[in-house]
């Protein structure tokens, strides 16, 4: 059997695009075993590796993003910097990249508009994946940034040369498009009768709470033991342990499975992230997210969690000081929906198998 190439560009700004793209892979993967991904990202490894079995992996520095200082805050000055380093392309890099995946059939990008330039320069067919282009989110920040402004119109320039374009829900820009589909995830594998079991939950609620891949200190930790009938879970720490009984630290390599943790808490709270809704929409599990007023994609995916969850949204100050825990019983009482009929990671797959030899 032939391998069948696929060469994916993956922006490392969180975990959420490389998740995304991960379910896209895994959906062609079933559909067609002998495609094989090769990744160019700086997110770790390891976070393909918990899905995928057969793909190559190559570190690089695809994108920019933004700028963290934490997982709620971003740095623009720092981003302009570090764009203005970026861009325009290095032809002498386009070149060599493009040289490194001329066997491939196809190349995806999510959201990193240097995989598009190289499929360009390489004559590959390329699609782009969004809910979100940069040049969106850098508008927003433009009043009060105008130097972003060449930054914007370059990255609109390379965005528009993609060959397919594909939009997931719930989506951020307009525009016409080749498919817009329902948002993507990573399938759940385990019942979540078996995960309780396993973390020893007996009778107790499940509150997962996730801020996604990026580094953050939840200060209302030490109020949580207290609340002695639930669950805690706290992902993306820097190790796996016990604070006491119903306080469990997970640490990004863990051996537990992101969405089958969700799909077995009681409730969900996590900052307005991408790939943290589109799987609490696959479980349908109550959602609370933290508002991130400083990012563009948030209200959005804040207004899908109301409309399609009955979610709720608690500001920064209230999450990080713990005073949504005084509402525990009310947040957590809000009932399951039904689950996603459709993961729009199968209707992406099967639009794709299309262009694949």
């Amino acid at each position: 059997m032939k391998e069948i190439k696929i060469a994916c560009f993956i922006t490392p700004h969180g975990f959420g695009h490389a998740t995304r793209m991960t379910a896209v892979l895994e959906a062609l993967q079933k559909r067609s075993p002998e495609i094989h991904p090769q990744l160019f990202t700086t997110v770790p490894e390891s976070l393909f590796a918990e899905t995928l079995t057969n793909f190559s992996y190559h570190s690089l520095a695809c994108d920019i993003g933004l700028v963290q200082k934490s997982s709620l805050q971003t740095d623009l000055p720092a981003t302009i910097s570090r764009l203005q380093q970026f861009l325009p392309f290095d032809n002498s890099l386009i070149k060599k990249l493009s040289e490194k995946i001329a066997d491939c059939s196809l190349v995806l990008c999510d959201i990193a508009p240097l995989g598009i330039a190289v499929a360009k320069k390489a004559g590959i067919t390329s699609v782009l994946i969004e809910n979100f282009t940069w040049d969106w989110i850098y508008k927003a920040y433009l009043p009060r940034h105008p130097a972003l402004l060449p930054i914007i119109e370059t990255l609109a320039d390379h965005y528009q040369q993609a060959d397919i374009h594909i939009r997931t829900q719930p989506s951020c820009s307009s525009g016409e498009v080749n498919l817009t589909c329902g948002p993507i995830s990573r399938c759940i594998r385990t019942p979540p009768r078996k995960v309780r079991e396993k973390l020893n939950c007996q009778d107790k609620k499940m509150v997962f709470i996730s801020m996604g891949g990026i580094d953050h200190e939840l200060p209302f930790v030490h109020q949580l033991p207290a609340i002695t009938d639930t669950i805690f879970l706290l992902t993306g720490q820097k190790r796996t342990r016990h604070i006491t009984d119903n306080v469990l630290l997970l640490s990004r390599d863990s051996d537990y499975y992101h969405p089958d943790l969700i799909n077995a808490a009681d409730l969900v709270v996590c900052k307005s992230g991408y790939s943290t809704v589109a799987e609490c929409f696959q479980a349908g599990v109550p959602i609370i997210t933290v508002n991130r007023t400083t990012f563009p994609e948030s209200a959005i995916l804040e207004k899908f969690c109301a409309a399609e969850l009955n979610g709720q949204t608690v500001s920064q100050q209230e999450f990080l000081s713990g005073d949504w825990l005084g509402n525990l019983d009310q947040l957590r009482s809000g009932h399951r929906i039904t689950p996603a009929l459709i993961n729009g990671a199968d209707t992406v797959a099967d639009l794709l198998l299309h262009h694949l030899p």
